[in-house]
This record gives structure tokens, C-alpha cells and sequence, in this order.
């Protein structure tokens, strides 16, 4: 299950909750005061990749045995 991002629109408080894919602002109390006027916040994400320093899209295409060749 994700987590999304909310801010209460009463107490102005932002949290987070751990919930279901599809559920609705409708569906989300806040912690703090127990409204369901939330709005969901946009969150920023990470991630890493392991593997070469650098990506070529020619040196790509030969891996996947779809490059140039006679």
C-alpha cells in the first residue's frame, strides 16, 4: 500500500497515511483534529540505480539485439 500525503483544511496540519490504492480524500480523517476535509498533497519521491555511471541508448540497443550490424 502507498503512502499518501495530506494537509487538514481545518487545522492546517500535514500528514501522512499508509492506504489503499484508490481511496478517496472522503475516506481520510485527520490525526490531529478528526476532520475529513483533507486535501491530498503531491509528494516527492526518490529512487537509485545501480549499474554503470553513464546510460548510451546505442550501447542499449545492441544489449537488446536490436542494433546495427551487417
Amino acid at each position: 500500500m502507498p503512502i499518501y500525503e495530506y494537509n487538514c483544511s481545518k487545522c492546517k496540519k500535514a500528514f501522512s497515511v499508509l492506504q489503499k490504492t484508490g481511496s478517496s480524500e472522503k475516506d481520510t480523517v485527520c490525526p490531529d483534529c478528526g476532520s475529513n476535509t483533507v486535501k491530498k498533497l503531491l509528494s516527492a519521491f526518490s529512487c537509485s540505480v545501480t549499474g554503470a555511471g553513464t546510460f548510451s541508448p546505442s550501447s542499449s540497443a545492441r544489449a537488446c539485439g536490436s542494433g546495427g550490424g551487417g
